[in-house]
C-alpha cells in the first residue's frame, strides 16, 4: 500500500489562514454586540437612547354615534399630546361593559353621567355590584330626551301612551333609569307603553328609526346618530313638561336636572325644556395618583383644545372640575392637583369624607 504524502508546509499555511479568519469573525461578533449594547443604553457617541414606550391610558365610552364617544376621542387626543401617556378610546355599549373592564385593569378612565355613576359606585338600580370608582373632574353635561320621526303623529309626550319604546339596555343600565324619568314626566309608567328590549342604545337605533321598529326613541341632543337621522328622514324631539307636578313625578325616578334648549340642534325647531345630565370623568381607584394628577393637569392647562373637537366641550372648563354637588368622591391624584391650585376647600374636604363614608 502506497504511503500518503503529507504536504506539511501547505497545512501550516492553511492553519494560519483559518486562524486569521476565525479571529476576524470573533472581532466582528464582539463589535456587533458592543454597538447593540451602546444603542440600548444610549452610550454610543452621537446616538440618542431609544425613547421609552408611552403607557396607554384607556377611556371607556358609549359606542360610536353617541356624544360620549366624541367626548372620549377629544380627551384621548388631549392626553396623547399633553401627558406622558397615549390616550385610547374603548367604545362599548356603555358603563355596564367598561366598568367590569376597569376591574380587570383594561380600562383606566370612563365618561358617564352623574347619577349613573352614583348608582354604579353603590351597586344600585340595574348595577348588580358596586364599583370602586372615583371622580377625576366634572364638566359640561349633555341634554337628552325622547324624540320621534318627523312624520309621526305624536306631538307631545302624552301621545306616546301605548307606543313602542326601547327598554332594558344592559350594556348601559342607567339608561333605563333615565328613560323611566322621561315617561314619568308625562304621567306614564312602563305599563302605559310597549317596552321593547334592547341591548344597547345606539348600535341598532338607526334601523329602529328608519325601519319603524319602534315609535319613540331616546338619545342625546346633537349626537351623531340624531344628526344623521335628521338629515336623512327628519326627527323631532318632544319637550319636557316643566310644571312642578310633572317634574315631581320625574324626580321620583332620579334627581333630574333640566335646561332650556334653543332651536338649532337636529330635531329641535323651537325652544323646549329637556333633561340635562352632568358628565363626569372618573377613574378606577387602582389607577395611580401620578397618572390622575397628569390627566387633571393636562385638562386644566389645555381644556380649550376639547372645544375644538366638540362644541359642547367648550363648557368643560376648570371652574366645573371641582363641585360641592359631586355625587361620588374624588380621586386622591386629582385632589393633590386641586389643592396646588387652591380650589380644594375645607368644604370639599367635608364633602369628600361624607361621600367616602357612604360607600
Amino acid at each position: 500500500m502506497k504511503a500518503l504524502a503529507i504536504d506539511w508546509k501547505r497545512l501550516e499555511l492553511m492553519e494560519g489562514k483559518m486562524k486569521r479568519i476565525s479571529h476576524k469573525l470573533i472581532y466582528l461578533g464582539v463589535a456587533v454586540l458592543l454597538v447593540a449594547a451602546m444603542l440600548a443604553t444610549g452610550g454610543a457617541a452621537g446616538c440618542a437612547p431609544a425613547a421609552p414606550a408611552k403607557r396607554d391610558i384607556v377611556l371607556g365610552t358609549h359606542e360610536a354615534g353617541s356624544t360620549f364617544y366624541v367626548y372620549g376621542a377629544a380627551f384621548a387626543d388631549l392626553f396623547s399630546k399633553h401627558t406622558p401617556y397615549t390616550g385610547k378610546v374603548m367604545a362599548v355599549a356603555g358603563s355596564g361593559v367598561w366598568l367590569p373592564m376597569m376591574e380587570e385593569g383594561e380600562v383606566d378612565l370612563g365618561l358617564e353621567t352623574f347619577y349613573g355613576l352614583w348608582q354604579a359606585r353603590h351597586g344600585k338600580g340595574a348595577y348588580t355590584k358596586a364599583y370602586d370608582i372615583l371622580l377625576v373632574e366634572g364638566g359640561s353635561g349633555i341634554n337628552v330626551g325622547l324624540y320621534v320621526r318627523e312624520d309621526s303623529p305624536v306631538r307631545t309626550r302624552a301621545d306616546i301612551r301605548g307606543l313602542r319604546i326601547g327598554t332594558g339596555y344592559p350594556g348601559s343600565p342607567n339608561i333605563y333609569t333615565y328613560a323611566t324619568g322621561e315617561i314619568a314626566n308625562a304621567g306614564l309608567t312602563w305599563d302605559d307603553v310597549e317596552g321593547v328590549p334592547r341591548t344597547t342604545l345606539y348600535a341598532g337605533q338607526r334601523e329602529d328609526v328608519t325601519e319603524k321598529k319602534l315609535d319613540v326613541f331616546y338619545a342625546s341632543v346633537g349626537s351623531a346618530i340624531t344628526t344623521e337621522l335628521d338629515a336623512a328622514i327628519g326627527i323631532r324631539f318632544l319637550g319636557l313638561d316643566p310644571s312642578p307636578g310633572a317634574m315631581a313625578k320625574m324626580r321620583e325616578a332620579y334627581p333630574a336636572v333640566t335646561s332650556q334648549v334653543q332651536p338649532g340642534p337636529p330635531g329641535i325647531d323651537e325652544p323646549m325644556w329637556l333633561t340635562q345630565l352632568p358628565a363626569y370623568l372618573v377613574a378606577h381607584a387602582s389607577v395611580s395618583d401620578k397618572v390622575i394628577y397628569e390627566v387633571v393637569k393636562a385638562t386644566w392647562e389645555n381644556y380649550e383644545a376639547l372645544g375644538l373637537v366638540e362644541a359642547k366641550l367648550k363648557k368643560w372648563t376648570p371652574d366645573r372640575f371641582v363641585s360641592a354637588q359631586a355625587t361620588i368622591p374624588y380621586h386622591p391624584g386629582a385632589i393633590k392637583f386641586y389643592k396646588e391650585k387652591g380650589v380644594w376647600t375645607d368644604e370639599m374636604d367635608k364633602m369628600q369624607k361624607r361621600l367616602l363614608a357612604e360607600k
